[in-house]
């Protein structure tokens, strides 16, 4: 690495990996003909890892170009195995998925209506850990609701391309049934407050609780429903971070999506159903939007559907969305009241006050998402025998 400035942040031993680096850059300069200049290896400190990524990094710096100097970036994640449930490809959370995608030529026969990053290299460790060198995206993540339902109708594009005949890709590894394992994994890994439960004494509590235990009491049911749907290909995991915004040359936007660690097989409206859970839950709209942002997301949706020369029966996507985003309770009605009972036992603070008010508010929009997710159900949008 003679006359390379090198600055390694990270504590991965990158220097050993200058012949995969170089060939990452041919692929993103389009040329074989460069000097590296510098090189700089930075942590992304992304806060909310899956449990299967070991780091984010961000590797960056100069080239020399047919003498012309000019910036490169390019993103490194570092997958790995975790636990055993994890190993079983039919999981929601398969370590190993999102390399298998990157390998396959899936990203490359997407809808034109969503774009993902670039993969340059998929590279197996002596570790049992996973390298995917990627391309670093250029664009603003999701933070308005303009943005929020101009993904929403491209997301209806992408989605309806599929229900107009696109072929489904049918790799072993895709998930199936992304919320029933989802679903089974809440039960074994949400918080337990079994002495607090069988003491309630605020009405609201009660309410919460009656409601959660008649929901998923019937959650087979639920889950059995969703899997009569219109089977899409979907992302699951659509939070800000993965959703990006590029401008394109001729200054019109672009959704690319990152991280398709949770490819699935999925139901019309159960990408959207994420979409809205997961904004909700990072506080991304407040309570009082909750309402007409559920609303404008649908509706630009179905717009996004109908694009594509979809008629069919816009009432099942709706309970595809509903009942998706109902079925978040099982997560987030366990942690609600553990914290609850964090504030019986004593931690008063204004934070845990928020974060309880906040919960609450979600369970209230998950309660009447439900409700109307099965009033849909009554109105015979399945075949007889559903």
């Amino acid at each position: 690495m003679l006359g390379l400035l090198f600055r390694n942040h990270i504590g991965v031993p990158l220097e050993n990996k200058m012949d995969q680096l170089r060939g990452c850059l041919e692929q993103m300069l389009d040329h074989s003909n460069f000097e590296l200049l510098s090189v700089t290896c930075d942590d992304l400190g992304y806060k909310t890892p899956n449990f299967t990524t070991a780091g984010i990094y961000h590797l960056h710096g100069i080239v020399n170009v047919n003498k012309e100097e000019q910036p490169w970036s390019i993103i490194l994640k570092v997958i790995k195995p975790d636990s055993v449930e994890k190993d079983d490809p039919l999981h929601h959370n398969y370590w190993r998925r999102e390399a298998l995608v990157i390998e396959s030529s899936i990203l490359n026969e997407l809808p034109e209506s969503i774009r993902t990053a670039k993969s340059y290299l998929v590279e197996e460790q002596q570790d049992g850990t996973v390298w995917i060198w990627m391309e670093r995206v250029a664009g603003e993540h999701a933070n308005s609701q303009d943005h929020f339902t101009f993904i929403a109708r491209q997301l209806g594009r992408f989605n309806g391309t599929y229900l107009n005949g696109k072929s489904l890709p049918n790799e072993e590894w895709i998930c199936k049934g992304w919320l029933r394992s989802w679903t089974t994994g809440c039960k074994m890994y949400a918080p337990k407050s079994e002495s607090y439960l069988k003491q309630l004494q605020k009405e609201n509590e009660r309410n919460i609780w009656t409601w959660f235990q008649e929901f998923t009491g019937q959650i087979d049911e639920h889950l059995a429903s969703l899997e009569q749907l219109p089977r899409v290909l979907a992302h699951q995991d659509l939070s800000p971070m993965n959703m990006l915004i590029v401008k394109q040359s001729d200054g019109t936007d672009q959704v690319v999506l990152i991280d398709w660690q949770f490819m699935s097989i999925s139901g019309v409206g159960e990408d959207l159903g994420k979409m809205f859970g997961v904004s909700m839950s990072l506080g991304i709209v407040p309570p009082t939007q909750y309402g007409s942002f559920k609303q404008s997301l649908f509706e630009a949706y179905i717009l996004g559907l109908k694009d594509t020369g979809w008629q069919g029966d816009e009432r099942l996507a709706r309970y595809g969305y509903y009942l998706s985003s109902a079925l978040r309770c099982e997560w987030e009605v366990p942690k609600y009241f553990s914290l609850v009972e964090k504030l019986e036992n004593g931690s008063q603070n204004a934070e845990l006050l928020d974060e309880v008010e906040h919960l609450e508010a979600i369970i209230n929009m998950q309660r009447v998402m439900a409700k109307d997710a099965e009033s849909l159900k009554t109105r015979s949008i399945f075949p007889k025998g559903m």
